[in-house]
């Protein structure tokens, strides 16, 4: 599973540094249709930081971000558009780089008995086990957000990056 799963991880971190590069700092929580709130860029990468570096606790590691961003970015919650409110692109992209580095290095480490656990409760119904949940937040979580980030640069006006 690792072989696919890490390339993988990889792959969607060069995707959502890609997708921030041409971003203006002051433009990552714009909001470009009218009437509707989209996940805006600062959402989504301190999401998904948060969402990697939460997933520690899943090998048994204490996360490491912390501040009161985090509660603008943590599951459930909805993005703003006030971009004083969120850290800054460089701050989130590193976060985002911080948490991938050490969670691939957790699972790369990970025994298969460690991955064979239960899932927590909550999420068992989807991911039976901790290598399943990882396996879903590092691949499909993951991309599905950062496909919000490309249909919301595609509002804005950028063009795609691939």
């Amino acid at each position: 599973m690792l072989d696919l799963l890490l390339p993988t991880y990889t792959f969607n971190l060069t995707y959502a540094q890609k997708l921030a590069a041409d971003v203006p700092d002051d433009q990552m929580c714009a909001q470009p249709v009218p009437g509707r709130v989209m996940n805006h860029a600062a959402f989504v990468l301190g999401h998904l930081a948060w969402a990697s570096d939460n997933g520690l606790k899943l090998l048994g590691q204490e996360p490491a971000l912390t501040g009161e961003w985090k509660e603008l970015v943590i599951m459930g919650a909805k993005p703003l558009a006030d971009r004083s409110r969120y850290p800054s692109k460089e701050a989130l992209l590193r976060a985002l780089e911080n948490a991938h580095a050490r969670l691939a290095a957790a699972v790369g480490s990970a025994t298969p008995e460690t991955l064979a656990q239960p899932a927590p409760e909550r999420m068992r119904t989807r991911f039976p086990t901790v290598g399943a949940m990882l396996l879903g937040l590092m691949t499909a979580h993951e991309a599905s957000h950062l496909g919000q980030v490309s249909a919301w640069r595609r509002a804005m006006g950028f063009p795609s990056v691939f």
